[in-house]
């Protein structure tokens, strides 16, 4: 899989698969920009929670739902991911090796993001392991492209 920007003028993002465009992203915003995606079966917003807080919510378009809270507070390059369902996710990234991966609390990696360049308009999308079996899998890859192109 993999993040593409289709122009380099807008803030449209596209996560294709197989030559395939199976979601997409758009990234509104310089300083906490939000984010609205659509894939995988339903459609998502990622929104800053409150100015300074560190927290960026994820609802549901639909249903309205906050279907997961990330909170960078505690640094610039990693995070905790909670769900609704009850998952905890880890974010670690490293911008010097082009990399941001989500792992469970016991550091096995389920989400890996490679990405290029230096206004990040492409990313090699990895799911491994446990990360597989998640059913907020489509709406994490948002979360996780939204979190690389605007805030790491």
């Amino acid at each position: 899989m993999r993040w593409v920007k289709p122009s380099m003028f807008g803030n449209e993002y596209e996560l294709r698969l197989a030559g395939r465009c199976v979601a997409t992203l758009t990234v509104s915003g310089f300083f906490r920009p939000a984010g609205r995606g659509e894939g995988g079966g339903g459609c998502w917003a990622v929104e800053p929670l409150q100015r300074d807080s560190g927290k960026i919510i994820v609802r549901a378009d639909k249903s309205f739902r906050d279907v997961g809270v990330f909170d960078m507070s505690l640094s610039d390059h990693a995070g905790i991911l909670r769900t609704s369902e009850g998952h905890v996710l880890i974010l670690n990234s490293d911008f010097w090796k082009g990399s941001a991966e989500f792992q469970s609390p016991t550091g096995e990696p389920l989400i890996r993001f490679r990405f290029h360049g230096l206004f990040r308009p492409s990313a090699e999308v990895e799911i491994l392991g446990e990360g597989k079996c998640l059913r907020e899998l489509p709406w994490i890859l948002m979360l996780g492209w939204c979190l690389i192109v605007g805030y790491l």
